[in-house]
């Protein structure tokens, strides 16, 4: 599943690309591919698909019209795309990124700058802010399993833009997904077990908060100055500013899965198919159980959150109560 304001792209039925009306459900093209498996973007009026079989395609996001295919590429699953560059491979280790043109899908030459051979990356984030401030439109942030370190990457050339130590490498889950970004456009991510940090574009990395106990490997939430923590027996919120925290234990009994902001607080898919909503002061603010397990959270950038289970989607609508 990919999601976009207005948008919303889904992999279905064995061998379908289906986009999705996001307000009602209704289809509104659809296009073969060779699994239901892989990996979907949708970046700007394009939307990639790469297939677990290896084929990496591109559509037009208005009338599903296949731009280009380009065939043998398995096991690269990670799928980003940093201006009119897209960045596959990392995922595991078991190959090493690559590039290719938006436009036509044809590799760049050469390899990314500063990665060790054969180790797990992070997720590639593409962060977009102005050249003057070191941030061009083609650059990834890049984070190795086995290295404490953060890169920041030019997407077009491989070469490192900048570079910064960490206390331990970045922490992440087996689907690579190990950043999220604050409302002030930082970068917020865990460095070993208990250390929370943030990239800020124009001062580099800080120290946000180190736990007194291990986290799991989610990314941090950070809205305003307020840091969302998730475990699985609760949430901590951290109000930055004054180190006030609050633990919020009254939730339903399981694992967290996904966790994503709302006006006034958080949204967390708990224990298999339990949503819940808590405010900064650590008050339960709606609880719904869905019919299916949710195994993701996305949301569209704006008032809607899809929660995506085993055949089953749910959209819910975050602007109001």
């Amino acid at each position: 599943m990919a999601a976009a304001f207005g948008a919303l792209v889904v992999a279905e039925r064995h061998s379908r690309l289906v986009r999705l009306d996001p307000e009602s459900g209704t289809p509104l093209w659809e296009q073969g591919v060779e699994d239901c498996w892989g990996t979907t973007v949708v970046a700007g009026e394009r939307c990639l698909y790469l297939s677990q079989a290896g084929v990496l395609h591109c559509f037009d996001m208005h009338d599903g019209q296949r731009k280009w295919s380009t065939p043998n590429l398995g096991l690269h699953h990670y799928v980003s795309v940093s201006g009119s560059v897209v960045i596959l491979g990392g995922w595991r280790g078991y190959r090493s990124p690559i590039r290719v043109d938006l436009a036509d899908g044809r590799p760049f030459p050469g390899r990314l700058a500063g990665l060790a051979p054969g180790s797990p990356l992070a997720w590639p984030l593409p962060v977009r802010r102005e050249p003057e401030r070191g941030f061009g439109a083609d650059s990834i942030v890049v984070a190795n399993a086995s290295q404490a370190n953060l890169l920041l990457l030019d997407a077009r050339t491989g070469a490192t833009r900048d570079e910064w130590s960490l206390p331990a490498p970045v922490r992440f889950r087996d689907s690579g997904i190990a950043f999220s970004v604050g409302e002030d456009g930082s970068v917020v991510f865990l460095s070993g077990g208990r250390t929370v940090m943030a990239l800020h574009p124009d001062s580099g990395v800080e120290v946000l908060w180190r736990h007194d106990r291990d986290l799991p490997a989610l990314p941090p939430i950070l809205t305003g100055r307020t840091l969302w923590l998730t475990e699985d027996t609760g949430v901590t919120i951290i109000d930055l500013d004054h180190g006030a925290r609050t633990e919020v234990m009254d939730l339903p009994y399981g694992a967290t899965c996904g966790v994503v902001p709302v006006p006034g607080g958080a949204l967390l898919a708990r224990a298999g198919n339990h949503l819940v909503v808590v405010n900064r002061a650590g008050e339960i603010a709606a609880r719904v159980r869905l019919s299916a397990r949710i195994d993701r959270l996305l949301p569209d950038g704006r008032s809607l959150v899809h929660a995506m289970g085993k055949g089953h989607l749910t959209t819910l609508d975050i602007s109001t109560s």
